[in-house]
């Protein structure tokens, strides 16, 4: 068995997994070998320097016009608008496991979809607005095309997404 000095632990619950588990046991995230997929700081440690730490730059750090996108359940008609600044998470929201998705989808039938709590993501890099599936049960489709689990994929204006078979439409609208 495995020491507690061995244990992987979970960056989003902080539960301890044995090493080579690939999803949290309470949780259910992505434990990849490089870190966490989120965008949480890390705890400081002592001469760390925090400017090598990209995942912490927003668009309004570097100079970059953020962006917000209009997302339109299409089988309800609901828009929401958020800011593409840090990064979107698609999916149902999971109190007890701490999941509170900023497109929560559970009240569109998220469920009865096929969508995962932690199902996609959207984010901006260099101006560039991306669409990236969290290894999601149903998986991701990008105006039909279905996407590659951890790739990053661009998102254009007017581009359909499909979580399970529940499809969003994405409108781009520049801040000012």
């Amino acid at each position: 068995m495995a020491s507690h000095s061995e244990q992987l632990i979970c960056p989003s619950c902080q539960t301890e997994n044995i090493p080579g588990t690939l999803f949290c046991v309470q949780c259910g995230t992505y434990l990849p070998s490089g870190g966490p997929l989120r965008t949480e700081p890390l705890p400081e440690k002592e001469g760390e320097d925090r400017s090598k730490r990209s995942t912490d730059q927003g668009p309004q750090e570097t100079g970059e016009e953020a962006i917000n996108i209009e997302f339109e359940v299409l089988s309800s008609n609901r828009k929401v608008l958020l800011s593409a600044a840090s990064e979107i998470l698609f999916g149902r929201l999971d109190a007890a496991h701490g999941i509170f998705p900023e497109m929560d989808l559970t009240a569109d039938g998220g469920l009865e979809n096929g969508v995962s709590r932690r199902h996609a993501r959207v984010y901006t890099r260099d101006g560039v607005c991306y669409v990236e599936d969290l290894d999601s049960t149903n998986g991701t489709f990008l105006n039909g095309e279905r996407l590659t689990p951890y790739l990053p994929y661009k998102l254009h204006d007017g581009d359909v997404l499909t979580l399970g078979t529940l499809q969003i439409r994405a409108h781009f609208y520049s801040k000012h």
